[in-house]
């Protein structure tokens, strides 16, 4: 008798294998598009968020440079990919900052005052001044066309394969003054964490002493760069284009695509102020541009073009009490709007900022004033410059007062001899101050407070869970509210009832 083979588990075998088959091919596409298109966005995310940290380390450098003192600022160099569970991240990409070489900025001008007017040397003020400058270079995995950020004399700019960006305006030249903050020392630093850099004044800032060129002729500025189509584009070529009475006139390329600008001033008098500041390792304190203009006997210096200031008018900000450390007081993640003037006609005010705990998110500047926002809690100094002059403010970021949150609040009811009894148990957080005291009522169906409950947290606790009994004689099957109330240490409460049936 011949009997028929029964093929039904190899059709079954053949399903899964082709099943098997098609899941690994979804994980291989997966791995091959997804997690690279997922990934670049992440890489740009921290490029676009990199930026504004140079711009901060910038602004630090140039309110050092003006003010004085120290200043820090974090750069987070890279950035990590999402943890993935069926596919596979390369290494996490990194970056690197890091000074680019000692250069030589030049000023060809005389000192055109009188040197009895000055404590220090104003002629160290012009000629040579030795410098160098900041780049920071990303090394994304998958954006390949991430630009270098470079921070040159004040000026932030990303440079591309085939084009410059400027990130913010050149501080050297505004308004008939010379700005000048000369770099010193060597940085090198690459990683994918968080770095810390401390720009520091080593000499200077020099109050503004006047200059003027050679026998009534152009005052010349020539300055180390990487990027002359940037600074062609904030200056411009000729004395009516772009920055007032100031030209572009040569770039003499010296290899590894930096070289030197030369920038001409028309023949005048001009204000020029210096300061030296450190950053990194080899720097030393100096006191060539500690130079200073004498008092004039009523206590006032002079020298300065004009004066800018802060004024009193704002938005959505609130005047700080007399005695308190602050200008200003503001919440956290509200927008407030600050304006200053200065005493010349035409004035370009430059605007700045040092945080010591808050993270600013927005800091929208326009001619006279700017738009203002903080996130956390801490204090934050608003600067303005302009023509040798600053002016500073001190806003104090704080919280709006946020009560306690209540997370869980459950009763179950009981009855014991004709009684009505609820077991209570609830937890609550704390909101801007610790947990000081917790309250349970209840209330028969009239309102009347029948049974009450109260306790105080004298340990600050951030967080309680607690539970009583509450109970009214002979209230058996009737309803009943119970509420709780939770305070915390600035007197702030939040209140939740249910209804329970005795």
């Amino acid at each position: 008798m011949a009997f028929r083979r029964d093929e039904r588990a190899v059709t079954v075998q053949i399903g899964a294998v082709l099943l098997l088959a098609i899941v690994f091919a979804a994980l291989a596409l997966y791995q091959l598009n997804a997690v690279p298109a997922e990934n670049e966005r992440v890489e740009f995310t921290h490029n676009q968020a990199v930026h504004d940290e140079l711009q901060e380390l910038r602004n630090a450098i140039q309110n050092v440079g003006t003010e004085g003192g120290t200043r820090s600022t974090a750069v987070t160099l890279g950035t990590q990919y999402p943890s993935r569970t069926v596919a596979a991240n390369p290494p996490a990409p990194t970056g690197r900052l890091e000074t680019t070489g000692t250069e030589n900025i030049s000023i060809d001008a005389r000192f055109a005052g009188e040197e009895s007017e000055y404590e220090g040397n104003p002629h160290n003020l012009t000629g040579n001044h030795s410098t160098t400058t900041l780049a920071y270079t990303p090394g994304y995995r998958e954006y390949d066309s991430a630009p270098t950020t470079r921070i040159e004399h004040g000026f932030a700019f990303n440079e591309f394969d085939d084009a410059q960006v400027s990130l913010t305006d050149q501080p050297l030249l505004s308004d008939g003054t010379i700005r000048l903050v000369v770099l010193e020392g060597e940085l090198s630093r690459s990683g994918s964490g968080a770095v810390t850099v401390d720009p520091t004044a080593l000499s200077g800032p020099s109050d503004p002493v006047p200059i003027e060129g050679e026998g009534n002729e152009n005052v010349t500025v020539t300055v180390p760069t990487a990027a002359p189509t940037a600074w062609n584009d904030t200056i411009g070529t000729t004395f009516d284009d772009g920055q007032s009475d100031a030209r572009v006139t040569d770039y003499d390329a010296t290899g590894e695509g930096r070289g030197s600008l030369t920038i001409e001033l028309a023949a005048g008098e001009y204000e020029l102020q210096v300061a030296r500041v450190g950053i990194g390792d080899g720097s030393d304190s100096s006191g060539e541009y500690d130079v200073t203009a004498s008092n004039d006997g009523d206590g006032e210096r002079s020298g300065g073009a004009y004066t800018v200031r802060w004024t009193d008018n704002h938005d959505s900000a609130r005047a700080c009490a007399d005695g308190e450390s602050c200008d200003y007081r503001v919440y956290s993640g509200e927008t407030a709007t600050f304006a200053a003037d200065a005493e010349a006609e035409s004035a370009t005010l430059d605007f700045a900022y040092q945080t010591s705990g808050p993270t600013v998110s927005e800091f929208n500047e326009s001619d006279q004033t700017v738009d203002f926002e903080a996130e956390g809690s801490g204090d934050v100094d608003l600067f303005v410059s302009s023509g040798g002059s600053s002016d500073t403010i001190t806003v104090r970021v704080e919280h709006d007062e946020i009560p306690p949150s209540i997370e869980e609040f459950e009763a179950s009811s009981g009855n014991h001899n004709n009684h009505a009894r609820f077991a209570v148990n609830w937890q609550a957080s704390a909101g801007d101050a610790p947990i000081t005291q917790g309250t349970l009522e209840l209330l028969d169906d009239t309102g009347a407070v029948v049974d009450t409950w109260e306790k105080a947290y004298p340990n600050r606790d951030r967080v309680v869970e607690d539970g009583i009994e509450l109970e009214e004689k002979n209230g058996s099957g009737n309803e009943y509210e119970i509420r709780l109330t939770v305070t915390d240490g600035n007197g702030n409460s939040r209140n939740k009832s249910i209804a329970r049936t005795g």
